[in-house]
């Protein structure tokens, strides 16, 4: 079900995320759209509010940054998507940790839509 357009919406997602693109994230992000990290769970509007405010303050990813996937799959199941993996970031020349990952993502019937993301460091797999 238009995978290979999920992958392109989600790049494209991540891309905005780290260019403070405010607007393409609004649009992109469900309504009732949920970050859930190991400090706690924000909501679309609070994580919108927090890039808009970094991004005036000049603080938000001042020399970019670029996400990279190091393990991914995609499962569907009854109307959803759900994405898991793991992966960094690198913003300027820093590299942050590697983090494992879920997004939950749904077709609209006209476009995906990302219905909630979670993420916490990554455990050793040795």
């Amino acid at each position: 079900m238009h995978q290979d357009d999920l992958k392109q919406v989600r790049e494209n997602w991540y891309s905005a995320f780290f260019a403070g693109d405010v607007a393409h994230l609004a649009r992109v992000q469900a309504d009732n759209f949920t970050v859930t990290t190991e400090r706690g769970v924000q909501s679309k509007k609070s994580q919108i509010d927090t890039i808009s405010s970094a991004k005036r303050s000049g603080s938000w990813f001042p020399q970019g940054g670029q996400k990279y996937d190091t393990e991914l799959a995609i499962q569907n199941s009854s109307g959803s998507t759900t994405v898991t993996g793991q992966g960094y970031t690198i913003s300027g020349q820093s590299q942050g940790p590697v983090v494992a990952f879920s997004e939950n993502w749904e077709w609209d019937g006209a476009a995906w839509r990302v219905v909630s993301l979670s993420y916490s460091a990554a455990g050793n797999k040795n």
